[in-house]
């Protein structure tokens, strides 16, 4: 079943400080960003905005090889959180092996990286000429000895280190999906 968005929705922060997304008819969702992550206050009540309704959408559009609707509904909703909440990033491109393909990712595409011989699946959030902020679409993945990337976890990373799904995404998706 794919949640529809409607002017009851609100984002807040709960009291664990995780920023949830309160979808009416006692239905809360919570997306896996604490506050400190977050550029919002304690008592932040905003409204699921037009802006994010569009993006929500975008996100289920370009999810639609997802196996199950609540996966998908769960990767497009933290999408959107991410892309409206979280605090800017710097790149953190040497994680990952540069490509000999250019590529400059649409808003919500499905894209790749390698990570020590290992294939990352992610979805673009954020977009400009340089780099792109995403969010992880694969099982939790240690990145180096101090640092692990979790599912839905956000990163922004240089263009030069994405590829494109386009041709083996059905197979990628089946992997994490």
């Amino acid at each position: 079943m794919l949640l529809q968005p409607n002017d009851h929705w609100c984002w807040f922060v709960g009291k664990d400080r995780h920023l949830m997304l309160d979808l009416g008819e006692e239905m809360l969702f919570s997306t896996p960003y604490q506050q400190k992550r977050l550029l919002c206050a304690d008592d932040m009540h905003q409204s699921f905005s037009v802006e994010d309704t569009g993006l929500y959408y975008t996100f289920l559009d370009k999810l639609s090889c997802v196996a199950t609707p609540s996966r998908r509904v769960q990767a497009a909703l933290n999408g959107v959180a991410v892309a409206r909440f979280y605090k800017p990033l710097m790149p953190q491109s040497w994680f990952f092996e540069p490509q000999a393909d250019y590529h400059k990712p649409q808003l919500g595409e499905l894209i790749g990286l390698e990570c020590s011989a290992r294939h990352l699946t992610m979805m673009v959030v954020e977009t400009s000429p340089a780099a792109s902020l995403c969010i992880s679409l694969s099982a939790d993945v240690e990145l180096n000895e101090s640092k692990t990337l979790p599912v839905f976890g956000a990163i922004k990373v240089m263009n030069d280190r994405l590829f494109s799904l386009e041709g083996n995404l059905a197979e990628e998706i089946r992997r994490v999906g």
